[in-house]
C-alpha cells in the first residue's frame, strides 16, 4: 500500500470510523437492549481502538455496547471488574504493553543491570494473578491482548544489538507471559504482537498521539487490532462455515485438464504451478480443522480423477475429499446434492471459483451460499483466502479434526447398510455409547454443539462457553455429554444434555437436549434418553419435564418427546415419568466407564 495520500475507499480504517459514528448518531441501540456489552481496561488510552471494534461487530449484525475503564486501571478493573463495567457486561477485553507496566525495567536492561529481567517477570506474574482473580469472579468472556514491540525506547528495533538487546528481552517477557497465562482457564488471546507485524512498526506507532493523549496507536493498527478482538467476539456467537466447495480446473491447479492433458497443467516446484501447490495445502490445513472439502467441477470425472491419482504434484488426494459433484450441469444445481450427501445446510458451504460468471450464477441461484471467485494472479491466491473468516473457530476439538474422516467412515456405513436390513444393520455396526458427566476438557465442544446444532435440538437454546462453564459448575444442573462409536470408527461428541434438578429433586427440567445428524436413526436417541432417566432415578427424581421449541430448521425433533413416552400437559410442556422410560435398545453398549461396560439385556 502506498505511503502517499488515499482515497477514503482505499483506507478502510476510514470507513470503519464513518460506520461507528453515523450509528451511535443515530441513536445506537435506539433504547433496545445491546447483544454484545463489552467492558475494556488498557494500561494506554485505549477510546480510539472503540470505533474500529464496534464497526466491525455491526457489519456482522450485532449491536455493542463498549464500555471503557478510566486510563491505566488494568488491575482496578480485574480486581473490581463490576465497579468498572456494571453488572451486565459479558466481555472483558485487557490491554497492555510492556513500556506501559515496566518501563523501569526495561531501561535497566537496555543499562545492562542485572536483575532487570527477574523484576520485569514479576511484574508479568502480579498481571496474570489478577487475570487469575478476574477469571474466578467474571463469568463471561475475558479476552487479553499479548504485547507489541515496545515503542518510543531510548532503542528501537534496528539498533545493531537488538537481537540480543530489546528484540530479546520482548521475545522472552511475551514468552513468559503466554506461558504463564496459559494456566489460567478460558482466557482468550488477541495476538497484537501479530497485528503490529503485518501493519508494520513504524505504521503502528503514532508518535504525536502518544506524547500527547498516551495513545500510541495509528488508525490502521487500531482498525486491524479491532477487527480482530471483533472476530473472537463473532467466533464465539456463530458457528463457522462446515465446508468449501472447489472447482478444479484453474483452481486446484492451473490449465484445464480436458485440454492440456495430465501433463500439460500447471502444478509442481516452479511458478505457477507452485502457488497452486501452496493453495492446495491452504486446503488441507482447513481439513484439519475441521472443514470438509468438496467438488463442483465441469469435466469429466475420470480426468479429475486421474489428476488426484497420478500426478505427483497434488497434495491433495482422494480421500480428502468428502463430497463431489463432477458433470456438465450446472453448478448451482450440484450444491444442493453436496450438503445432503454430507447433511449440512447449504448456509455452510463456501463455493469458490476462479470464473466470474460461474461465481454470479451461484449468487443469484444459492443466495444462502457464500461464493468467492478466485484471485486472478495466481500468486495472490493464498494471501487473499488466509484473510477469510468464515471458518474463523475459537477452538479445534478433537470432533474437527476428525469430521472429514468421519465422513469417509459413512460412506462404509452406507454401503454396509445397503446389504441388509435395519434390523441387521444395526446389530452388525456394534455401536457403543458412553454417557458421563462433562469435565473442563469437553466443554468447548459442548459450547460448540450447543451453538451449532439445528436440526435435533429440543429447544436450540444457544449459550456461550463461559455459560456453559456456569452450568457445569452449578449444584442445580447436571450437563452431560454423549460419546458414540461403531466397528467403523468413532463419531466424537455428539450429544449434549442440560438439566435442571427442581427443588427438592423429584423433578428433572430439560434445558438443551441435541444430538448430531451423524447418529440418528441409529437407536441412540432412545438409549440416551433410558440412560439420562436411570441417572435421575438413582438421585431420586421420579419425572422429566421437556419442552419442543419449533425452529424453521428443528422439524427432526417435532415428535422425539411423544415418540419417547412424554405426555402434553395442559402448559403445553411434556412430562414423562421415570417409570415409564422406554427400554435400553439391545444392539447398543452403554460405556459408563473404563472400567464398568453394561449390556442392556
Amino acid at each position: 500500500m502506498s505511503d502517499g495520500p488515499q482515497p477514503a475507499a482505499a483506507r478502510p480504517w476510514v470507513v470503519a470510523k464513518s460506520a461507528w459514528r453515523r450509528w451511535q448518531g443515530e441513536g445506537g441501540t435506539g433504547g433496545a437492549e445491546p447483544d454484545a456489552r463489552i467492558g475494556i481496561a488498557s494500561s494506554f488510552t485505549d477510546n480510539t481502538i472503540v470505533p474500529f471494534l464496534g464497526a466491525h461487530l455491526l457489519q456482522e449484525g450485532l449491536k455493542p455496547e463498549i464500555i471503557l475503564a478510566p486510563y491505566n486501571q488494568l488491575f482496578q478493573a480485574c480486581i473490581d471488574p463490576r465497579k468498572h463495567f456494571g453488572d451486565e457486561c459479558g466481555i472483558i477485553v485487557l490491554l497492555w504493553r510492556l513500556e506501559d507496566l515496566m518501563a523501569d525495567e526495561i531501561a535497566a536492561f537496555l543499562g545492562d543491570e542485572n536483575g532487570s529481567v527477574a523484576r520485569a517477570k514479576d511484574k508479568i506474574a502480579a498481571f496474570v494473578a489478577a487475570i487469575a482473580k478476574l477469571r474466578a469472579n467474571h463469568p463471561g468472556m475475558i479476552i487479553v491482548g499479548t504485547p507489541p514491540f515496545p515503542t518510543g525506547q531510548a532503542v528501537g528495533a534496528l539498533a545493531l544489538d537488538n537481537a540480543k538487546g530489546l528484540g530479546c528481552l520482548h521475545r522472552s517477557l511475551s514468552d513468559h507471559f503466554l506461558e504463564a497465562i496459559g494456566r489460567v482457564e478460558a482466557i482468550r488471546l488477541c495476538d497484537l504482537d501479530a497485528v503490529q507485524r503485518v501493519v508494520g512498526l513504524e505504521s503502528s506507532f503514532d508518535p504525536c498521539l502518544w506524547y500527547l493523549y498516551r495513545q500510541p496507536f495509528s488508525d490502521r493498527f487500531l482498525h486491524q487490532a479491532g477487527t480482530l478482538l471483533g472476530r473472537i467476539v463473532v467466533a464465539s456467537r456463530r458457528s463457522a462455515k462446515k465446508c468449501v466447495v472447489l472447482d478444479c480446473d484453474n483452481t486446484l491447479w492451473g490449465g484445464i485438464v480436458g485440454e492440456d492433458g495430465l501433463d500439460g497443467i500447471q502444478l509442481g516446484d516452479e511458478f505457477p504451478g507452485v502457488a497452486y501447490r501452496d493453495f492446495q495445502k491452504l486446503l488441507l490445513y482447513w481439513r484439519q480443522q475441521g472443514v470438509l472439502l468438496a467438488l463442483a467441477s465441469k469435466n469429466n470425472e475420470a480426468d479429475v480423477w486421474e489428476v488426484f491419482d497420478q500426478h505427483g504434484g497434488m497434495i491433495l488426494d482422494r480421500a480428502h475429499i468428502s463430497a463431489w459433484q463432477i458433470h456438465w450441469g450446472p453448478k448451482a444445481q450440484s450444491i444442493p446434492l453436496i450438503a445432503q450427501a454430507l447433511n449440512i445446510g447449504v448456509d455452510s458451504l463456501v463455493f469458490i471459483d476462479d470464473s466470474a460468471m460461474e461465481v454470479e450464477y451461484m449468487r443469484q441461484a444459492q443466495p444462502d451460499v457464500v461464493s468467492l471467485l478466485l484471485p486472478e494472479d495466481p500468486a495472490e491466491i493464498v494471501s487473499t483466502l488466509q484473510c477469510l473468516t468464515f471458518f474463523d473457530r475459537l477452538d479445534v476439538s478433537r470432533e474437527d479434526r476428525m469430521r472429514a474422516d468421519a465422513m469417509r467412515a459413512e460412506l462404509d456405513r452406507d454401503a454396509l447398510s445397503a446389504k441388509m436390513s435395519k434390523e441387521e444393520f444395526l446389530k452388525a455396526l456394534e455401536l457403543r455409547m458412553e454417557l458421563y458427566r462433562t469435565g473442563p476438557e469437553d466443554l468447548g465442544r459442548v459450547a460448540q454443539l450447543i451453538n451449532k446444532t439445528n436440526q435435533f435440538n429440543l429447544t436450540t437454546v444457544r449459550r456461550t462457553l463461559e455459560e456453559v462453564r456456569g452450568l457445569a459448575s452449578s449444584p442445580d444442573h447436571r450437563l452431560y455429554a454423549l460419546r458414540v462409536a461403531d466397528k467403523f470408527g468413532d463419531y466424537g461428541l455428539t450429544g449434549v444434555a442440560i438439566l435442571r434438578v427442581g427443588s427438592g429433586g423429584w423433578t428433572w427440567y430439560f434445558d438443551t437436549l441435541l444430538l448430531s445428524c451423524r447418529v440418528l436413526g441409529r437407536g441412540v436417541e432412545t438409549a440416551l434418553m433410558t440412560a439420562l432417566a436411570d441417572d435421575a432415578r438413582r438421585e431420586g427424581a421420579l419425572e422429566f419435564t421437556a419442552c419442543f421449541i419449533p425452529t424453521r430448521k428443528n422439524a427432526l425433533a417435532s415428535t422425539y418427546l411423544p415418540d419417547h413416552g412424554f405426555k402434553v400437559q395442559s402448559d403445553g410442556t411434556w412430562r414423562l415419568a421415570l417409570a415409564e422410560a422406554p427400554p435400553f435398545p439391545d444392539f447398543v453398549t452403554l460405556v459408563r466407564s473404563s472400567s464398568d461396560v453394561t449390556q442392556a439385556a
